[in-house]
């Protein structure tokens, strides 16, 4: 029988085959008023995961599997120049699932933005997964509920400052009938101060439950996505919105790159004679391009790694080496909610052979306080080859 890792590696062999055309289709009309492209990206992954109680390994999470992390497709482009659109959804897994879905009329240096997109929140989460450091975003961002929701938004996008506000259905669906609503916004600002580019951010929501929801919870996986259980988890408590506020910090200089967030999140007790509770996360990732390249870096968020010596030119690709510490914090004495702290080290490599494929080698160690599940070690290894076009 041919192992798990096995297979995994077989399908990032195929994958890297298929890699090697770089090919992006796109339809134009002769005028240019009328364009279409197809879009695509595919995360082969394996991961192995234990868990521990100071010393002694827990069966319930022993994981040594693969899986397609992500398998999208999609189109966009634009109508009469002026509105740009995108359609893309996901198959990985035993659903189909829309991600993006929206129509954009680009005004400029203002925007309008309608239909299915990100909640604008943390640059982690602005940031897209094709070009993010590590296999996994900052656990804050899953563990508060970041995500695509309906709605419509206004973006301001002028010389090195952004700002992105808008309303939303709370539902991560589009049974939107008896959803609260979502209002958010975010502010960035990205100059060049000589050969660095400096990145400051914040962004704020406030999120309402469904109606007839009183309770919220909030919980998180160790590093990574296969992992069997979420070892933080504040269960359910009574309150009927929470509010949001992140801070955001980066800089690129050459090769060399920095970002770091905190996040703090307040859930409104039901009671107003009780505590409402709050809690917190974020991080701090460094990363160096031993092979000279850049993180790429656009109205507020990180974008694609130009690769000067791809591998099917004949070079070596780019090469990066990265550690975070990544923390989640969800205890709060005073509300009487104890649900666990995460810390975490990661360090991973990046092998990109070109612009748009990309081999990952994670590991990281997480120690937990206080878990509900008496766990206080998760040790994790990742792998992932990805393709996008």
């Amino acid at each position: 029988m041919v192992s798990k890792p096995l297979l995994g590696l077989l399908a990032a062999s195929a994958l890297y085959n298929v890699a090697s055309a770089e090919i992006v289709p796109e339809l134009a009309s002769a005028d240019g008023n009328f364009k279409i492209k197809m879009l695509g990206r595919i995360f082969a992954d394996y991961g192995n995961i234990s868990a521990s109680n100071d010393g002694t390994e827990l069966i319930s999470e022993n994981v040594d599997d693969t899986e397609f992390r992500t398998a999208r497709l999609g189109v966009s482009g634009s109508l009469f120049e002026d509105i740009t659109y995108k359609f893309e959804a996901d198959f990985a897994g035993s659903d189909v699932a829309v991600t993006d879905a929206y129509l954009q009329w680009n005004l400029k240096p203002v925007s309008i933005k309608a239909g299915r997109f990100k909640v604008p929140a943390s640059l982690e989460e602005q940031t897209s997964s094709r070009f993010i450091t590590f296999m996994e975003r900052a656990a804050f961002t899953d563990t508060f509920g970041l995500s695509r929701n309906i709605g419509i938004a206004l973006i301001y996008a002028q010389d090195d400052i952004t700002i992105n506000a808008g309303i939303f259905q709370s539902g991560d669906d589009f049974e939107t009938s008896n959803d609260g609503h979502t209002y958010s916004a975010r502010i960035t600002y990205g100059p060049k101060l000589g050969d660095a580019r400096v990145h400051l951010g914040a962004s704020w929501f406030t999120r309402e439950n469904e109606q007839g929801d009183t309770t919220i919870r909030y919980r998180q996986r160790p590093h990574a996505h296969l992992a069997a259980n979420r070892y933080v988890n504040t269960d359910n408590f009574s309150a009927d919105k929470d509010t949001f506020f992140g801070l955001e910090l980066a800089t690129i200089v050459g090769p060399f790159s920095a970002q770091a967030e905190y996040a703090w999140i307040k859930a409104d007790a039901l009671d107003n004679s009780a505590v409402d509770a709050s809690f917190k996360g974020g991080y701090v990732e460094f990363g160096y391009f031993i092979s000279g390249e850049t993180r790429g870096y656009k109205k507020g968020a990180m974008k694609r790694v130009k690769v000067n010596n791809p591998v099917f030119d004949g070079g070596l690709g780019a090469w990066q080496l990265a550690v975070r510490y990544d923390t989640i914090d969800l205890n709060d004495q005073d509300a009487l909610i104890i649900g666990g702290k995460q810390d975490t080290i990661i360090l991973g490599v990046n092998w990109h052979l070109t612009d748009h494929t990309r081999f990952m080698v994670n590991y990281a160690h997480s120690d937990i306080e206080d878990s509900p599940e008496a766990v206080t070690d998760v040790d994790t290894f990742g792998l992932r080859f990805q393709i996008d076009w």
